[in-house]
């Protein structure tokens, strides 16, 4: 009797385990709204990278496709977790400057991986790269999350996995069709001010969207996006050194919010007390270049309302002119 008894439960359990999922840990159901959501935005999270993983696919020939699509899960889901693994100070620096250290936990995170990572250039490199998409989903779900939409973090990290994969259940009309949900959310009725500013928010992603797009158009692991409009051949700056630039910065409006040029005149600053953008921008330069960056809103001033022109949640455009390097001082 007590085997009969042991025997049904283990049936019931099963039966009970099958009709909610349990059996099946990348189980999706696409006709859900939150599932489709989560899924496409998981799946689209590689479309600004595809470059920077060619280069490093390139750059390191012998990496077997498998364990690089493993470094990058496991970076992506230990940020969703906002528990870094690797370049734990800079990455946790990372979310506190974007506000993303005490925001609300996404639901139903993924699991974090057990991994012993090797100590070199080629894990760091694919992990963080990883991690700052992660970064970058964090922030679409404290966004959702305003308006009860947030994301599934399960989900969302199925549907990176099976983008890396090339396997995605979701073709791309898919996966367009749910980005511009998320942005007919961002901008449905709210209260005035909240409405300027989500519409703000809205357009630049959808701005940064469209620029990757365009011929020559690159992009860092971090989000920042360039384009070279002239190569250098002096030196490249360091953090610390002081540069010499010409700029011209505007909105994704095309609107001119600051100008050297119109100024006439240079200007000259220490590259580790500008925006991370910028920080970020002119270190890939060589005195002699041009290039043009396009910033996403958490590289440059999150938040915060500069000026009368630049509102919370701006997408900046600079096309900045390297003229000189002042090595750092060393005492």
């Amino acid at each position: 009797m007590k085997l009969m008894s042991k025997a049904l439960i283990v049936l019931l359990s099963a039966v009970i385990l099958a009709a909610c999922g349990g059996q099946s840990p990348d189980r999706v159901d696409l006709r859900k709204e939150q599932d489709a959501r989560s899924y496409a935005v998981g799946a689209a999270a590689l479309r600004e990278v595809t470059q920077v993983i060619e280069m490093l696919t390139d750059e390191y020939p012998d990496v077997a496709g498998q364990e690089k699509n493993e470094l990058l899960h496991v970076g992506f889901v230990d940020m969703m977790n906002r528990e870094p693994r690797l370049q734990t100070q800079m990455l946790e620096l990372e979310l506190m400057v974007r506000g993303l250290d005490d925001a609300a936990a996404m639901a139903d995170l993924p699991a974090i991986k057990e991994m012993t990572f090797d100590d070199d250039e080629m894990t760091s490199q694919l992990y963080m790269l990883g991690a700052y998409l992660g970064m970058q989903i964090l922030l679409i779900d404290n966004m959702l999350q305003d308006y009860d939409k947030g994301l599934n973090g399960r989900i969302v990290a199925i549907g990176f996995w099976d983008a890396l994969n090339d396997e995605s259940r979701m073709d791309d009309d898919g996966i367009t069709e749910q980005w511009e949900e998320i942005r007919r959310i961002l901008t449905e009725s709210v209260p005035e001010t909240e409405q300027v500013l989500s519409e703000n928010h809205a357009r630049g992603l959808a701005y940064l969207e469209e620029n990757i797009e365009r011929e020559g158009v690159m992009v860092t692991p971090s989000g920042l996006q360039f384009e070279v409009l002239r190569e250098g051949d002096g030196p490249a700056p360091g953090p610390t050194d002081i540069v010499e630039v010409h700029y011209a910065g505007t909105l994704v409006t095309g609107e001119e919010f600051d100008s050297s040029y119109e100024r006439g005149e240079t200007i000259r600053f220490p590259v580790n007390r500008v925006i991370p953008g910028w920080t970020e921008g002119l270190q890939l330069m060589q005195v002699g270049a041009k290039y043009r960056f396009v910033i996403p809103q958490e590289l440059a001033y999150g938040d915060s309302q500069r000026g009368p022109l630049i509102e919370p949640y701006s997408v900046l455009i600079f096309e900045v002119e390297l003229i000189d390097v002042i090595p750092a001082r060393v005492d």
